[in-house]
């Protein structure tokens, strides 16, 4: 789902709302972290004094709010993925720093809750990503070899998590373009999910 702009908008009016200036630079070091280690780097940035219960109090009103009225969307292409994977028998889950029991409600909400087998939230792991134990949980999940497991990411983050659990990882860039040391990383950098089925199907049935 295309939460980031959400997240951008609630968190950088709740930082304004309060007297701190939570810049992109800034931003853009806070995508695909756990919630906790971007309080962590908030902290880090703006000092002690930072008012981190009134700020996480205001973000979380604010994201409520423009959901209300605007909705979370899918981001374009999800279905055909899902349709790929069902066609091949190929089961699915998510790896994410979300709190598990709100992305299950997302999903819920698309109506593609039954298409996870298995969906692991930040709040389900010691570590948030770069370290790979949120896709090693849902491979273990699947009962699937991290080998044998295709990872779909948006974040540099979750690339560098994915590779660390010996997983091949492919990039659909959100906010944050990929670099050279991180589409080095991925089998594949794409502009959207359907650039992804696209090229799966250009694979040998066995190779994805």
């Amino acid at each position: 789902m295309d939460t980031e702009g959400v997240y951008k908008r609630s968190w950088t009016e709740a930082a304004g709302d309060l007297g701190f200036d939570l810049t992109d630079a800034l931003y853009l070091k806070l995508i695909g972290i756990t919630i906790a280690d971007c309080e962590r780097q908030l902290v880090e940035s703006f000092g002690p004094k930072f008012p981190l219960e009134m700020f996480r109090g205001r973000a979380r009103a604010l994201y409520d709010e423009i959901v209300r009225a605007e909705g979370i969307p899918l981001k374009p292409g999800v279905h055909a993925v899902l349709d790929w994977a069902e066609q091949g028998g190929l089961p699915c889950g998510i790896g994410t720093s979300t709190l598990t029991e709100e992305a299950r409600s997302r999903l819920e909400h698309h109506r593609i809750l039954d298409k996870f087998s298995v969906v692991v939230g930040g709040d389900q792991v010691s570590h948030g990503k770069p370290d790979p134990e949120i896709f090693l949980k849902v491979a273990q999940g699947l009962n699937q070899a991290p080998g044998h497991c295709l990872v779909f990411e948006d974040a540099h983050s979750g690339v560098r998590a994915a590779t660390a659990g010996g997983m091949p990882v492919v990039l659909v860039p959100d906010l944050l373009p990929s670099t050279d040391e991180i589409t080095a990383l991925c089998s594949g950098v794409f502009a959207s999910l359907d650039g992804v089925v696209n090229w799966l199907k250009t694979l040998p049935r066995g190779a994805s």
